[in-house]
């Protein structure tokens, strides 16, 4: 099944020019895919990463991603509600929607993946109806399917978390939604945020999976008036408008052209590598991916990845083939040095770690 499309967008048109910050090759074309054997997932599909600023908007997006290759189903694993933390982030991105007044109202949530954060805000008493191709249950109310503008759904509420930076024309698709519901009720977007990869330096957080890479600034130009902050110790942004607030079209705008990327922390993460021995990273998901298929494709340096998620363990990472295991396999295997993908889960990776002779190190 092929991906959404739309026409050309006004966020991100290379015909009104641009100038790259980062590129790179072979890049595994899902990242938050992993695979039963260790051949297929050193025969993943690949694509080409090239980091674009729009020289209209300011807009982050990668120049060469081709939505053809997308192909999101049952056996796309990006649920993250194995863990304590994220599972309070939950809470406060529920938390939030609720202040925002969406108990009573009618609730359609776009790209619901498996289904966590529905099944959080059905417990709720939140009506709701959602749509994603990966689901895996049965529930009723969830379609199998994209969001095209011509399914019909007549919603109070629009929630799109972590959808928008997957959707090529992130600018028309906000308009099929519009579209779909007559440019009525109120929209809720959370994306990653371009801000926190500045911050850090964070070529991990660069992924084929999203071709969009937005700011609080840069998402809150598609609206005419729009409330944005942030969550998740800044690696997140959300956005609550009105979708009839939603603009025709992005004007110029004027904005500080960023630098080329990531050159310093590449480097030291190389020299990390290069001097250490026993080395596991943590996390399977798709910084993990991005950060072994950039400095370890060959699995020369890094012994395998640790994760909580059953379903990931036993499995591959895409293109490089490192092995993921469960925390228990963790001394029998003699890992020494271990690198934490997301510094948000440290305190919860040391209780699990425990006593264990290991050094934590974060990115």
């Amino acid at each position: 099944m092929k991906a959404y499309t739309a026409i050309q967008d006004n966020f991100s048109s290379p015909i009104f020019g641009y100038h790259t910050l980062f590129a790179q090759q072979q890049v595994p074309v899902f990242q938050n895919k992993v695979y039963p054997t260790q051949q297929e997932a050193l025969q993943a599909p690949i694509g080409e990463v090239v980091l674009a600023q729009s020289a209209v908007s300011g807009f982050v997006y990668n120049l060469k991603f081709d939505n053809n290759q997308m192909n999101y189903d049952e056996n796309y694993q990006n649920e993250q509600a194995n863990s304590g933390v994220f599972q309070q982030h939950l809470q406060n991105v529920l938390a939030q929607l609720q202040n925002y007044g969406i108990t009573g109202k009618k609730v359609v949530e776009i790209g619901c993946g498996k289904g966590h954060f529905f099944e959080m805000m059905l417990a709720k008493g939140i009506d709701c109806i959602g749509f994603d191709p990966t689901y895996e249950g049965q529930h009723p109310k969830i379609r199998k399917e994209y969001f095209t503008e011509k399914s019909a759904i007549q919603a109070e509420v629009i929630v799109l978390r972590h959808t928008l930076e997957h959707i090529p024309s992130p600018f028309d698709f906000l308009h099929q939604i519009a579209k779909a519901n007559g440019y009525q009720g109120k929209i809720f977007i959370e994306v990653p945020t371009f801000d926190w990869i500045l911050k850090k330096e964070a070529f991990w957080d660069i992924f084929y999976e999203h071709c969009n890479y937005f700011t609080e600034k840069t998402l809150a130009l598609a609206f005419k008036e729009a409330q944005t902050g942030s969550f998740f110790g800044g690696q997140y942004i959300y956005l609550w408008a009105d979708l009839a607030q939603l603009q025709p079209t992005i004007s110029q705008q004027s904005f500080t052209p960023y630098q080329p990327l990531f050159a310093k922390t590449l480097a030291h993460w190389k020299n990390y590598l290069a001097t250490n021995q026993n080395i596991a990273i943590w996390g399977a998901g798709a910084k993990g991916s991005t950060f072994l298929n950039l400095l370890d494709s060959q699995r020369q340096q890094v012994r395998c990845v640790i994760d909580i998620n059953p379903a990931k363990q036993g499995r591959f990472i895409a293109r490089t083939g490192h092995p993921i295991v469960s925390p228990n396999d963790l001394q029998s295997l003699g890992i020494q040095h271990i690198i934490v993908m997301n510094e948000n889960y440290l305190e919860e990776i040391r209780s699990v770690v425990g006593d264990a002779k290991v050094q934590l190190v974060t990115l």
